[in-house]
């Protein structure tokens, strides 16, 4: 994966990565020197996170792959869960102490650390849901809705992100910023 187009928040970070397309399984892995860019790491992470959203909506459709139910539940209970504490452990205090009040950003944040609590129970619940299904090989038709509604909040959630606060923050952090919120994120990866 190279770095995101950032600039451009409808561009996806693997656009023309074939990988994907021959297993739709897959989430891509994070380049590890990503995480120097700190706002770039967190657009790509968000990638990601549309990536496990889809194979939720693979499973919820009736499709399953073992193996692919397995890496879901792993990614789901490390790298989904530690993004979440990425954006309210460093990024978003970053941002209360950056923006103006005209970006209005404390009711974004407050809203999206609403959605974030929401994810967290969701996240409980998705993850049983797979942890039965992996051995069963099949969920029921009241599991598969929960897992596209998860699904759905993921979408609309990164929507947000992606389309209004990741751009306040490419104007409100800068240089020695960035390289705070890079440290940051390095230090919860020890």
């Amino acid at each position: 994966m190279t770095a995101p187009n950032t600039t451009d928040v409808h561009s996806s970070p693997s656009r023309g990565d074939s990988r994907r397309a021959d297993n739709p399984w897959d989430i891509e892995p994070m380049p590890a020197d990503l995480i120097d860019s700190p706002l770039d790491f967190i657009f790509a992470e968000h990638h990601r996170q549309r990536e496990a959203a889809s194979i939720l909506t693979m499973l919820a459709d009736g499709e399953f792959d073992g193996e692919g139910v397995r890496a879901l539940i792993a990614f789901l209970e490390t790298d989904f869960a530690r993004h979440i504490g990425d954006e309210e452990l460093a990024l978003f205090p970053m941002l209360r102490e950056h923006c103006l009040p005209e970006d209005n950003v404390e009711r974004i944040l407050a809203r999206l650390e609403d959605e974030h609590r929401e994810d967290e129970a969701s996240l409980e619940t998705a993850t049983a849901i797979l942890v039965k299904s992996a051995s069963r090989q099949q969920i029921g038709e009241n599991d598969k809705r929960r897992l596209r509604m998860f699904a759905e909040h993921i979408r609309q959630h990164l929507a947000l992100e992606n389309g209004v606060l990741l751009p306040i923050a490419r104007v409100r952090l800068r240089g020695n910023e960035l390289g705070v919120l890079a440290e940051m994120l390095k230090a919860r990866r020890l």
